[in-house]
């Protein structure tokens, strides 16, 4: 039934073309707390929603994402000003903030590693550069800053949205919920969308034998779960753990239980000499991207977390390897022993996933604010304080390259006193970025 006060109604072809996204987008958009609910409607039987509740919700949640599908110049209502109006990175910073929809402005240090990628500009002013008005600080043009916070974006999911997806409940046979749940049926992209395979998949599964008919509206969601649960447990046991990792929730049986064909897997259990955690939060078995999502890290740091080895000096053990993967298609690991390798061998990642602040392994060393650190001091003062051991050289220079640390203070070159001949930072900006990071890929990978 339509709502008496709906005015322009869209589909989610149309929400797609509008915001600038994929239909996989929106198949998500809808699984969230809030999102605006669908009823068929004209001869297809098409669902739609209210087009205004969608825009309201999108910008009430994801601003990026609705800054997109506004036909304006300045979505986010940022300050009237000149175009050669000069403006600092702390201006940029809390521009940066409010395209995001955050409260805070976003830290200096991720802007510092937009602009070693190129992400954005260089100032377009430095101090000594011999222009007028002479500047202190380095500054930016406010055309060349609005230019950057209103670029075209990729987004990852958003931690305000994510949040709201918690206390859903689980779709009908324990499926995770898809893109039309809300009638109890799924069309062929609503089943590709939620158990993660392509819609060409999906509509292949439909022509086999024994899969269940399309009614008027669709597919019956919990026949269809039913019928992967048992013919395609891989594609089954994804969508599961996806739906566990983001909704905290364990959704229908467990991905071990039996199934009718007798090919049920073992179960997936920690070894018994592994710490009980109270951070497992029902997961048996992670693979590397849940992993990485747990506790937001890159998909690049996960795949050397996992090849970490032993490492000894004498009796001593000083770096305790990886643990052992429960199972190699797909590769998987007991979710107890990997909170207790990260507690242990990464304690600033830990301290962030359970949101108590900063911990090292060692204390920062007293010193000035502004003495100048180069790669092997960063080294250094980031392994120890991380790790409990200095990182190498050559990985604080391919941090640099790919963006994942800040960007260096002083360059060979710059002009400045007193001279450098490599790349330097203030100490103040390595403790900065030791405090306050999650693990490597704060900044992103170079794109």
């Amino acid at each position: 039934m339509i709502p008496a006060d709906a005015d322009e109604l869209v589909t989610s072809q149309d929400i797609a073309t509008k915001y600038k996204v994929n239909e996989a987008n929106v198949a998500y958009w809808v699984t969230l707390d809030g999102f605006p609910e669908g009823w068929p409607a004209g001869p297809g039987r098409t669902l739609v929603r209210d087009a205004v509740l969608v825009d309201d919700w999108l910008r009430e949640n994801l601003p990026v994402y609705w800054a997109q599908g506004q036909d304006s110049d300045n979505p986010f209502g940022l300050p009237e000003g000149g175009p050669k109006d000069l403006v600092t990175l702390s201006d940029i910073c809390a521009w940066e903030g409010q395209a995001l929809g955050r409260q805070e402005p976003v830290p200096e240090a991720t802007l510092r590693g937009y602009i070693s990628r190129k992400v954005l500009p260089g100032p377009d002013r430095t101090p000594q550069d011999g222009k007028r008005p002479e500047v202190l600080e380095r500054k930016w043009f406010r055309e060349t800053a609005y230019r950057f916070v209103n670029r075209p974006r990729r987004m990852r999911r958003q931690t305000k949205a994510e949040g709201a997806a918690t206390e859903r409940t689980p779709a009908a046979g324990g499926a995770p919920r898809s893109s039309t749940a809300g009638s109890g049926h799924i069309n062929a992209q609503g089943i590709a969308s939620t158990y993660g395979v392509s819609g060409q998949t999906a509509r292949g599964w439909t022509r086999v034998e024994g899969f269940p008919g399309a009614g008027e509206n669709g597919y019956n969601a919990a026949e269809v779960d039913e019928w992967v649960r048992n013919n395609r447990r891989r594609s089954w046991t994804a969508a599961q753990r996806r739906a566990e990792l983001t909704g905290h929730v364990r959704t229908g049986p467990p991905a071990d239980a039996p199934v009718a064909d007798g090919r049920g897997a073992q179960a997936d259990r920690a070894p018994a000499d592994e710490p009980e955690l109270d951070a497992s939060d029902g997961l048996d078995a992670l693979t590397a991207e849940m992993i990485g999502q747990r506790y937001g890290v890159s998909a690049h740091t996960c795949l050397q977390w996992v090849k970490t080895k032993e490492k000894r000096e004498g009796a001593r053990v000083i770096r305790r390897a990886f643990p052992t993967p429960l199972s190699t298609r797909p590769r998987t690991y007991a979710s107890q022993a990997v909170d207790a390798w990260v507690r242990e061998h990464r304690p600033h990642v830990w301290a962030a996933f359970k949101g108590t602040g900063p911990a090292l392994v060692k204390a920062l060393p007293e010193g000035d604010p502004l003495d100048l650190l180069d790669t092997y001091d960063f080294a250094e003062v980031l392994g120890t304080a991380t790790r409990g051991e200095p990182l190498a050289r050559e990985t604080i220079h391919a941090y640099h390259a790919r963006g994942q640390i800040p960007f260096a203070d002083r360059t060979a070159g710059d002009g400045k006193k007193p001279r450098v001949l490599q790349d330097h930072w203030y100490r103040q900006t390595v403790y900065d970025f030791v405090l306050s990071r999650r693990g490597s890929g704060n900044f992103e990978v170079r794109s």
